[in-house]
């Protein structure tokens, strides 16, 4: 939860720490970091003490923002500032939202409005525009351990003014009442459903005295009528197996196939590590905690799902993942978009451009609120070694081009690898192989974690043999074969092998495009690069590489 992890800034730094030591790429891919954007970087002030979360705010700047590309093109963005000594000091105190509206996408921000409600902390926007054009804002607003409330404000003129709509859900008690354990409700976050209805999850603590007692639970309420009122409570994500779990920060959205998938942290009894459902209607979840991310995600979740598929992932380990198989299997990308930021989100910018925006630690304290912009591989390439290997890296080995080929000449299955590289669920990677002395030559895709060495990397490696072997086979820092065929295999030939990768399935072809000589079901890795790897203690030459 947002509130907990205020107290723990060790555990943040350990997560940043670990972001920091992630093996990467001479460049990071598919997605490349670029240049940012500030939406807001609050004053500091000299503040009168802890505010009601036991934290001071004249350094606190802005934290957890939001954004929403309107139907007309504009950008909006929302989130929660510090710039008051809070409720306990002031009657009229607390945090308050900002809402910031640009033009050029995303490039430059200004102020559109401000929303408090006195005497609260308001936090945890999220906007979303209806098909008539009005725009809302849910948020949390609390007194601590004493009244929390889900709100929904709406705009009629795209985000300048705004009026109150509805309670999503509600803990009103005495001073101190809703406290030890905490009674509250968190993290709205709403999405349209093919039905027309408008839906919205949250965190959920309000079962915990109930019988069975749940510490958190992700709730779900749907509206019919724009989000002027909602109906009944539906769980999404919850341990019947342990009441300690506290799932909670949901964030969801519709896939290309259809579906819905939702994201969230699983806190008291999973480490605060990142889990998904998923749902064909986006009203129906089964029972449980779902399954976790297999990759280095922890805290805060934000889901995107891009036009071409592909899924994004990021949290407050400051680690991006991607997905090409509708969230079943992750891998990282190979550098994170900033190194010390909380409450990421992640949007699409652009055909090949996503922005994620961030709260960014400032020198002065606190968090300002950037945007970075990173750059999607286009999922293709071709290279005939004509002019230059631009963008490809070695791992070992001794690389030319010469002639109009790629040369290698390699002791240990020394391999050159394409960064920033494009990343598919689905593709066909085509190339020619010379064995220009006795060894093996091999193509190599799906290819993570590198590094020098014959089986220093995840991922797969198609090749060819002069003892007259055609392979298939996967790496893990080992090596598992998956199928060997024999054939004659010559030197100072040259050969067109093509690999097809898709639905779980790799069919390796050689001289003949018809028929695969290897077919093999194996989805261990469904994301990476590809390349070119050498064997041991050969010259090996390759040629007209193309991904498409």
């Amino acid at each position: 939860m947002l509130r907990k992890l205020f107290a723990s800034f060790s555990g943040l730094l350990s997560l940043i720490l670990l972001a920091a030591a992630i093996p990467a790429f001479a460049a990071n891919g598919p997605i490349t970091w670029g240049t940012t954007s500030t939406v807001t970087n609050i004053n500091t002030f000299t503040d009168a003490g802890t505010d009601a979360r036991g934290i001071r705010p004249g350094t606190f700047g802005a934290e957890y923002p939001r954004m929403l590309k309107l139907a007309n093109g504009t950008w909006l963005a929302v989130a929660a500032i510090y710039d008051n000594n809070g409720y306990t000091k002031v009657s009229w105190g607390g945090t308050r939202l900002q809402v910031f509206r640009s033009t050029d996408n995303a490039r430059t921000w200004s102020l559109a409005a401000t929303l408090w409600e006195d005497g609260r902390d308001l936090d945890n926007g999220q906007l979303i525009q209806l098909a008539n054009g009005d725009v809302l804002l849910a948020m949390r607003s609390v007194r601590w351990q004493e009244s929390y409330q889900l709100r929904v404000y709406k705009s009629t003129n795209l985000g300048s003014n705004w009026s109150f709509l509805s309670t999503i859900d509600e803990n009103n008690g005495a001073a101190g009442a809703l406290g030890n354990p905490d009674k509250g409700v968190y993290e709205p976050h709403m999405q349209l459903l093919d039905d027309g209805s408008l839906a919205v999850m949250y965190a959920n603590e309000k079962h915990v005295t109930e019988n069975p007692s749940y510490s958190q639970v992700i709730s779900q309420k749907i509206s019919t009528n724009g989000g002027a009122s909602w109906g009944n409570e539906i769980y999404v994500a919850w341990d019947p197996s342990n009441s300690a779990a506290r799932p909670g920060m949901p964030v969801w959205t519709k896939m290309t196939n259809g579906q819905y998938i939702v994201t969230y942290e699983v806190c008291g009894t999973q480490s605060c590590h990142i889990y998904t459902k998923k749902s064909a209607d986006g009203k129906t979840w089964a029972s449980g905690i779902g399954s976790r991310v297999s990759t280095n995600q922890q805290g805060g979740p934000y889901l995107l799902s891009l036009s071409d598929g592909r899924l994004v992932l990021t949290s407050n380990s400051n680690v991006v993942s991607l997905s090409n198989d509708f969230g079943n299997t992750w891998y990282d990308n190979d550098l994170p978009a900033f190194g010390n930021s909380l409450w990421a989100a992640l949007y699409q910018t652009g055909p090949n451009e996503i922005a994620l925006i961030n709260s960014v630690d400032r020198s002065v304290g606190g968090h300002n609120i950037q945007v970075r912009f990173g750059t999607l591989s286009s999922g293709t390439y071709s290279n005939d070694f004509s002019a230059n290997e631009s963008g490809w890296v070695h791992y070992g080995g001794t690389w030319a081009v010469s002639g109009g080929t790629y040369n290698v000449t390699s002791a240990n299955a020394d391999k050159s690898l394409l960064t920033p590289y494009p990343s598919r669920a689905s593709y066909t990677l085509e190339g020619d192989i010379r064995l220009n002395n006795a060894g093996q030559g091999s193509l190599v895709f799906n290819v993570t974690n590198p590094g020098t060495g014959a089986d220093s990397q995840s991922g797969y490696g198609a090749g060819i043999d002069s003892t007259g072997v055609i392979w298939l086979g996967r790496f893990n820092n080992g090596w598992t074969p998956l199928q060997t065929v024999s054939s004659t295999i010559s030197t100072n030939t040259w050969y067109h092998v093509k690999i097809v990768v898709g639905g779980g399935n790799i069919k390796f072809y050689v001289g003949d495009m018809t028929t695969p000589k290897i077919n093999v079901n194996d989805a261990t890795y469904t994301g990476g690069t590809i390349g070119v790897r050498g064997g041991f203690g050969n010259s090996v030459s390759f040629d007209n590489i193309s991904l498409y």
